[in-house]
């Protein structure tokens, strides 16, 4: 006699066992079926947060870039402005200059400045130029910055008729107002 586990169960491919081994055959591929869209939808979900976690670093790096470039775009022009000064048209160069400074910086330089800057700048008729060799950013966070700048000055004036070249360097901390880099403070200025 043959082994009776070797042998098939006839009584659930026949009759009314066949019906219901067809219903749990059933069951048991759409139990498979949902576990894989089970499956599928973890890994949708997973691909999805992650493809937001990166589309948010490449956003934060993109701003960063982008404050990187203003913050030493305005830092170069402010010490380029300042040492770029002509007798013949020092209102309208300083004008250039407080333009890129926040209210409360630009208040205090004016008062810290006050006539002395046009009396020795027109008193000597000095006219001065100034090109940026080299700037970077010290430090950088989402409201703060801080940038140096070097530049290479020529001047002349009523006492130094041939023009004179000089190096300069100045530390310029800008602070992010509304979206716009306003310089917050300056040292290092002769």
């Amino acid at each position: 006699m043959a082994d009776a586990s070797a042998e098939p169960d006839r009584r659930l491919s026949a009759g009314r066992g066949g019906r219901l081994g067809a219903m749990l055959d059933r069951r048991f591929r759409g139990g498979r079926l949902g576990a894989a869209f089970a499956a599928l939808a973890l890994v949708f979900v997973a691909l999805t947060v992650w493809a937001g976690f990166l589309a948010d670093k490449t956003y934060a790096a993109d701003t960063r870039k982008s404050d990187i470039a203003a913050v030493q775009k305005v830092a170069n022009r402010v010490v380029t402005n300042f040492y770029g000064i002509s007798y013949q048209s020092f209102d309208q160069d300083t004008q250039r200059v407080y333009a890129d400074l926040d209210s409360a910086f630009k208040a205090q330089a004016v008062q810290q400045l006050g006539s002395t800057w046009k009396q020795t700048v027109v008193g000597n008729q000095l006219v001065s130029s100034a090109v940026v060799y080299a700037s970077g950013v010290v430090n950088i966070s989402a409201r703060s910055a801080e940038v140096m700048v070097t530049v290479k000055r020529t001047s002349r004036s009523s006492q130094v008729k041939t023009p004179v070249s000089s190096w300069a360097s100045a530390q310029v901390q800008l602070a992010k107002r509304g979206g716009d880099w306003k310089v917050s403070g300056m040292g290092g200025l002769q």
